[in-house]
């Protein structure tokens, strides 16, 4: 069996943090230039209802540039998921770095129809002319 160097046991959370880092810099630098970076969403294509991610792109540009009031008024979900997508990367990382196992994600079916329902009430909410605040 190969011995595990430290910088091999960080190869893959640095590669996904650089990963994040220039696509994250790529769409700022494109939302400075004015240059969008995804197609139209579909769903609001098709009927005028903003999906749960419309304005998650915007978002990230919003918070590349620091500015976190545009960043909220594009897409609050997106928004609230950074910081649990950070600790989740800080976890495995310090995970890798220890030599500990890194558990497979299992999501339990609680989990997943939390999300899903999380996913369908900001959807609704976002659509309501009351609530049009929530909208990209």
């Amino acid at each position: 069996m190969a011995v595990r160097t430290r910088t091999h046991l960080l190869t893959a959370p640095l590669a996904t943090a650089a990963g994040a880092a220039v696509a994250v810099g790529a769409a700022w630098v494109a939302g400075r230039l004015g240059f969008p970076l995804t197609p139209p969403c579909p769903l609001h294509a098709l009927t005028g209802l903003w999906c749960p991610l419309c304005g998650g792109t915007r978002a990230i540009q919003a918070l590349a540039g620091g500015d976190i009031g545009a960043a909220v008024g594009s897409n609050l979900l997106v928004v609230a998921a950074v910081p649990l997508l950070v600790l989740a990367w800080g976890r495995w990382t310090a995970l890798r770095a220890s030599g500990r196992p890194v558990p497979m994600l299992a999501l339990s079916s609680r989990a997943m129809a939390v999300t899903a329902a999380v996913l369908v009430v900001f959807m609704v909410l976002r659509n309501l002319p009351a609530l049009a605040v929530l909208a990209p």
